[in-house]
C-alpha cells in the first residue's frame, strides 16, 4: 500500500471503522452427524470517512454481501468490531442501536422484491419515519416524503404509484428515497446498480454522486462491476475467500489487466 493511501486511512475523521471482522457459519453435513464450519469473512478491516465511497469488489462468494449484511447487523459477526462514530455497534444497548440504525441504511440489488408491491410510493418512503417515530403528524411526513422524492428526481407526482407501475430505475430511486428519508450518514449499496440497464445505471450513479456531494453521504458500494467501482469509489477493496487481499486508490487497484468478476 502506498504512503498516499496509508495517510488517507490514518486520519481521525473516519465515520466507519471495521476491525478484524470474521463471520463463520455452521452447516450440517447431510451424510454425517457433524457440523462443518464455513468462514464467510476472515479478519476484515477497513476505514471509511464521511462523504467518501469504499467499493468492495470481488467474485460471487467472496464475502461482499455477507460483509454488507454485517454492517447493518442482519448478520452477527463471529468476532471483530464495527465502530460507527467511535462506538462499537456490536456492544450497544437496544435504544442506542436504534438511534444508529437511523443513520445507516442498506439498499438492495433487487428493488422489486425489497419494496412491498401493495404499498404506494408515498407509503414505502414514509415507512421508516413511522417505524422510528421521526416525524410528528401526517403533514410533516408528507412534506418529508415530497422532499426526498424531489431529491431522487422522481417527483411528487409518482407518490400514488405502486412498484409494479415503475421501471427498474424508478424503483431503485424509490429505494434510495426510502433510505434517505431519515437523513442517514451512511448507505450500504449491495449491488444496487447491477440489475439495471446501462442507461439506468448511469442515471442512478450520477444521482448517487450528486446526493453525496450535497449531503456528505458515505457509501459502502458492493459490486462485481469494476467499471462502475472506478466511477464511484474513492477507495477500492478487493475481496477473495472472505479476506481483503488489496486496498487502495481505484487507479492502483483497478488496473487494465483486472477483468470483470462474476
Amino acid at each position: 500500500m502506498t504512503a498516499e493511501v496509508q495517510n488517507h486511512l490514518d486520519t481521525s475523521r473516519e465515520l466507519l471503522c471495521v476491525r478484524e471482522l470474521s463471520l463463520e457459519y455452521l452447516r450440517r453435513n447431510p451424510f454425517a452427524a457433524v457440523r462443518i464450519e464455513t468462514a464467510a469473512l476472515r479478519d476484515v478491516s477497513f476505514d471509511l470517512r464521511t462523504g467518501e465511497t469504499l467499493a468492495l469488489v470481488g467474485p460471487s462468494g467472496s464475502g461482499k454481501s455477507s460483509l454488507a449484511r454485517c454492517l447493518v447487523l442482519l448478520e452477527r459477526p463471529s468476532t471483530g468490531r464495527i465502530l460507527y462514530g467511535g462506538q462499537d455497534i456490536l456492544t450497544l444497548s437496544p435504544d442506542a442501536l436504534k438511534a444508529v440504525r437511523k443513520e445507516i441504511h442498506l439498499v438492495f440489488q433487487d428493488s422489486a422484491s425489497a419494496l412491498n408491491p401493495r404499498r404506494t410510493v408515498e407509503q414505502l418512503v414514509a415507512e421508516p419515519l413511522v417505524i422510528h417515530d421521526a416525524a410528528s403528524g401526517a403533514r410533516k411526513i408528507k412534506e418529508r416524503v415530497a422532499e426526498v422524492l424531489d431529491q431522487v428526481e422522481l417527483g411528487n407526482s409518482w407518490r400514488c404509484h405502486r412498484p409494479r407501475e415503475l421501471s427498474g430505475g424508478q424503483r431503485q430511486r424509490v429505494a434510495i428515497a426510502r433510505a434517505l428519508v431519515l437523513r442517514p450518514k451512511l448507505l450500504i449499496l449491495d449491488e444496487a446498480l447491477s440489475s439495471l440497464d446501462l442507461s439506468a445505471q448511469a442515471q442512478i450513479a450520477n444521482l448517487l454522486l450528486d446526493l453525496q456531494e450535497r449531503h456528505s453521504l458515505a457509501y459502502v458500494y458492493v459490486t462485481h462491476d469494476v467499471r462502475m467501482a472506478g466511477c464511484l469509489a474513492h477507495e477500492v477493496a478487493l475481496l477473495d475467500a472472505g479476506r481483503i487481499v488489496y486496498r487502495g486508490l481505484p487507479a492502483e487497484v483497478l488496473t487494465p489487466n483486472l477483468q470483470p468478476v462474476s
